[in-house]
């Protein structure tokens, strides 16, 4: 009788159950396992789940956004259960610095945005996912294939130093995130402020984004499977005039401007007139562009038990660009395992890797679609490729985007590992300890048939009148190039919780880390290299002499120590306290300029845990502030470079021979440090209508306090233009988060994200005399655009103010200094491509098996200038609405000149605004009801159009326009347009 009632009380029974939550509405993916046994299972699309269970076992049910449930297994084999949904956002676990912090209790300004959010939009680059998801986050995209969005966090604070944030990947600090599959991220996290971002010291002044991947969870292994492929094209095309209209248009510009200056009575072929009888009319943006292709695979796989839990997954993607010949592709490969070695030690390793290749094209391509007659025909009767020099200096596109006379490749291999050991000393105090490393490769493969792109483009050219240029006459030119990047990080900390009397909670951490960084390069070229051996890139044919150029280097070794703290103190859940404090070491500076101390300070209360508050029609009210010291250690150094040739010859010695003189020309800051920057920030966080509406109201003020500009000395001391860190540029700005998320009945829920973010910035102060207001947007023809002076925003635009048209045509420019005459002195400043306002507006629908979610981004007060319409030589060809508007002695016009070849002053005729409203992306998708998914668990079919409309003021290709505050940031010159796209795919997991 005994043998009997044990083996009844060990007997397994199948238990079955459906789990819901609090409006029978059933879940889906829920998981139920069994603790303590390597057992699991997820519940399908209609909330059920079956396990084998024992009498006395613990059942533990977890659905992300409801709160854990655990069930003893008793006499019944069919449960019931209800989870309860985790209405408070603030109640969740944010990733910050070395740790984790409780939203509720975070003093500091930082942006969650989870993975399935990320994942509604099929993009490359999760970077591009995240336009109009984070107030603060300026996100300038770029549809180039294989290329990143620019981040620029709460505005621009340096001119010449790194603008991009830190992306700490699984805590690995790296530059950038291309490599990262964005099917496993788990979450992102963004800080903003300097309370959250101090821990990082001089590398946190430009924002940290923290990316955490996926990992394996207890439970039968999943697998996952995703995929979609599509099409794009050109969002917003460039109406270009016709071969009738550009010869009558260029003839009208030769014959003003050969009677300006000559005879009137002499007739047109006396001024190079252009038959009106053209056979071609070539749309040239038609003949270098294509549909571009697109298509992505991913596929994960997670389980484990308790003690090893791990996920793997494989992603492959290939683009083929719009521009002809111009392809991408990436591998990427990833292996998260955590290891619980037994009650107080627990070993985690993420190690991701990226195999990466493309062959890249040329985006002047684009300008030079844009300006090309419209009367060369790509290739002539004979089959040769029609030649514009008679008329132009523009290059036939069709010979620049073909494979004919150039072949490029670039590829990448990249491989970021983490290795982490939890060791909890005490029942309140971990040690961590975690070695990263990062390491990239990059090869770039170019090869030039000199002599064949020259005769192409002028059938007249032979091969006994190629010269090649001033440094090679080869007629072939091959260049291979390496480059090497490893970096390695120990972090080692210590990190205490503990709560008292129930009452007062700390939560500290402290610690060392240290980095390295070394990079090489190396350079080959050899001329002359056999078109039939280019296609291998091999450099052990063509010339042997001394034509073959080489060149390579070694980086110097770049190091950093550090040492951390922060502390957080919380009094009930209602008064909270923060600090952190950063020292680093930075070997990039001098001796005596190494060291640096950073640090914030934070306070916050929550409103509604006070007994005043508790009617109140807040669910959540908490009110926090913060105070700190950042820095910025990618500025540019000052080097002094010593002379030879000018000096002549001295004599030297006791026999006084002749020696070569040396001339140092230049002047360095010695005490040259990183950009340091100070920040104010107040928030106001806040939840009500039950938990159905949050939001944050954020307003900062950062000011960088030594920026880094050229001070250029008078002509007479003879010194060369040198760095100091003698600026202050201040931003200061509002953000805005709106969330509203709730349920309509069983079968419908929604949600509604709005953000809304303003930003100002300028140079506020200049502490040297000697500051050189540098130029720069230059265009390639002599003319600039931008200038940087006190007062104004980076990147601010510095033209000739155009007052009207004259009664001959021609342009007026405003005499702004009343002196009778137009010249530099008469520029003004006209805005810049910084944006003042920017945001986005995001919804989502589910209705029973139906999905659909809308995202759009909008940007306002900014300038773009037009580069590739003031790009002008003579003989381009112009925009249809130019040529119908443009003024003619029988139809006088105040908005657009006359017909004209000169080269234009840079001015407002040429700037735009830059405001836009997108729809980023509209996807509709469908998941398979439970008797239709077979053995899969779940299956989902989507379509997806990104990108689909957009409203511009702009005229050209895009309002995205990326690059540096004095380079071509906000200028459209070479410049990839915006694509449209539309795709089809499948998420299934079984």
């Amino acid at each position: 009788m005994c043998l009997i009632s044990c083996c009844a009380m060990t007997a397994q029974n199948e238990i079955t159950g459906k789990i819901t939550d609090v409006n029978n509405i059933p879940l889906p993916g829920a998981n139920v396992t069994i603790k303590s046994k390597n057992k699991g299972t997820q519940t399908d699309f209609d909330g059920q789940f079956s396990i084998t269970a024992s009498k006395g076992d613990l059942l533990s049910i977890t659905y992300i956004g409801y709160v854990d449930q655990e069930i003893i297994v008793g006499d019944k084999t069919e449960y019931n259960i209800i989870l309860k949904e985790d209405l408070s956002e603030l109640d969740e676990v944010v990733i910050v610095g070395y740790g984790t912090q409780k939203k509720a209790i975070l003093t500091s300004s930082v942006s969650q945005i989870k993975g399935e959010e990320l994942a509604k939009e099929p993009v490359l680059n999760a970077t591009q996912a995240l336009q109009g998801k984070a107030s603060g986050v300026q996100i300038i995209a770029s549809d180039a294939p294989g290329q990143a969005s620019t981040v620029i966090i709460r505005g621009l604070g340096t001119v010449q130093g790194g603008r991009d944030p830190l992306y700490v990947v699984d805590g690995v600090l790296t530059d950038n995130i291309n490599n990262i599959n964005t099917s496993d991220i788990e979450s992102i996290n963004v800080l903003k402020d300097a309370a959250s971002l101090a821990i990082y010291g001089n590398r946190g002044a430009n924002g940290v984004i923290i990316v955490t991947t996926k990992k394996g969870k207890a439970g039968t292994m999943v697998v996952q499977f995703d995929t979609y492929t599509g099409v794009r094209d050109i969002l917003s095309r460039v109406e270009m005039a016709n071969a009738a209209q550009y010869v009558t248009y260029s003839n009208e510009a030769a014959r003003r401007d050969y009677l300006l200056d000559n005879d009137p009575t002499n007739d047109d072929s006396t001024f190079g007139f252009i038959p009106t009888n053209q056979r071609y009319d070539t749309n040239w943006l038609d003949v270098i562009t294509q549909p571009g292709l697109i298509s992505n695979f991913n596929i994960s796989a997670s389980g484990g038990s308790e003690n090893i839990k791990a996920f793997f997954s494989a992603g492959f993607n290939e683009e083929e660009g719009v521009l002809l010949n111009d392809e991408f592709n990436r591998l990427t490969l990833r292996s998260n395992v955590d290891y619980t070695i037994s009650d107080k030690i627990n070993f985690s390793h993420n190690v991701g890797v990226q195999l990466a290749s493309g062959t890249p094209q040329n985006y002047a391509l684009f300008t030079s679609a844009y300006k090309q007659a419209p009367i060369i025909p790509v290739r002539d009767d004979n089959g040769n490729y029609g030649s514009s020099v008679n008329i132009n200096n523009v290059a036939n596109p069709a010979v620049e985007a073909s494979n004919d006379f150039k072949r490029d490749k670039n590829k990448f291999f990249k491989i970021q590992g983490a290795f982490k050991l939890d060791y909890q000393l005490l029942e309140d105090l971990t040690f961590t300890s975690r070695f990263s490393i990062e390491t990239e490769y990059g090869r770039f493969y170019s090869f030039r048939n000199r002599l064949g792109n020259f005769l192409a483009q002028n059938p007249f050219n032979t091969e006994s009148s190629f010269e090649g240029d001033s440094e090679n006459p080869a007629n072939t030119r091959l260049t291979v190039t390496h480059t090497n990047t490893y970096r390695w990080f120990l972090d080692n900390y210590f990190t205490y919780q503990k709560t008292f009397n129930d009452k007062h909670s700390i939560n500290a951490t402290l610690g060392i880390t240290s980095e390295e960084n070394r990079s090489e390069f190396l350079s080959a070229t050899r001329n002359n290299v056999p078109l039939s051996s280019n296609l291998n890139f091999n450099l052990n044919t063509g010339d042997e002499d001394d034509t073959q150029l080489n060149s390579g280097a070694l980086s110097v070794v770049d190091r950093l120590y550090s040492y951390i703290a922060r502390i957080n103190y919380d009094y009930e859940d209602k008064y909270l306290l923060g600090g952190s404090f950063r020292r680093d070491g930075s070997s990039k500076f001098q001796k005596g300029q190494q060291y640096g101390n950073f640090f914030a300070l934070s306070a916050g209360w929550v409103m509604t845990e006070e007994s005043f508050m508790e009617n109140s029609i807040f669910n959540i009210l908490k009110l926090r502030g913060s105070y700190g010291e950042l820095g910025n250690q990618n500025v540019p150094l000052n080097v002094l470079a010593a002379t030879t040739g000018a000096a002549g010859f001295y004599a030297f010695g006791q026999n006084q021979d002749l020696q070569q003189g040396i001339t140092i020309t230049g002047a360095i800051q010695e005490n040259l440090t990183w950009e340091t920057t100070e920040e104010f920030n107040l928030g106001l966080e806040f939840t009500l209508l039950d938990y159905r509406l949050s939001g944050e109201i954020d307003a900062y003020r950062r000011l960088n306090r030594n920026a880094t500009l050229l001070i250029e000395l008078p002509d007479i001391i003879g010194f060369d233009p040198f760095n100091s860190d003698v600026g202050e540029i201040e931003n200061k700005g509002i953000e805005f988060a709106l969330n509203w998320k709730d349920n309509i009945g069983q079968d419908l829920k929604y949600n509604i994200g709005f953000n809304v973010s303003y930003n100002k910035n300028q140079i506020s102060k200049v502490t040297n005399p000697f500051f050189s207001e540098q130029l720069g947007g230059f265009i390639n023809n002599g003319q600039y655009t931008k200038k940087i002076a006190v007062g104004q925003p980076l990147g601010s635009f510095y033209l000739y103010d155009v007052a009207g048209i004259d009664d001959n045509g021609d342009l007026v420019y405003k005499d702004l200094n009343g002196d009778g005459v137009v010249d530099e002195s008469d520029r003004d400043y006209f805005g810049s491509y910084l944006p003042k306002v920017f945001g986005g507006l995001n919804l989502g629908v589910q209705y029973k098996q139906f999905d659909f979610n809308v995202d759009t981004f909008a940007n306002f007060g900014n300038k773009i200038y037009n580069g590739k319409k003031a790009q002008r030589f003579g003989n381009e060809n112009i925009e249809l609405v130019d040529f119908n508007s443009r003024y003619t002695t029988g139809r006088p016009s105040n908005t657009t000149p006359r017909a004209f070849n000169d080269v234009p002053l840079s001015s407002t005729y040429y700037l735009e605004d830059g405001d836009f409203f997108r729809i980023n992306n509209i996807t509709i998708g469908y998941t398979l009801p439970n008797n239709e998914k077979g053995f899969f668990k779940s299956i989902r079919v989507y379509a997806t159009a990104k990108n689909p409309f957009i409203f511009q003021k702009f005229t050209g290709f895009t309002p995205e326009l990326p690059g540096a505050p004095l380079g071509n940031a906000g200028i459209e010159l070479d410049a990839y347009p915006t694509l449209k796209s539309f795709y089809v795919g499948l998420n299934t997991s079984f």
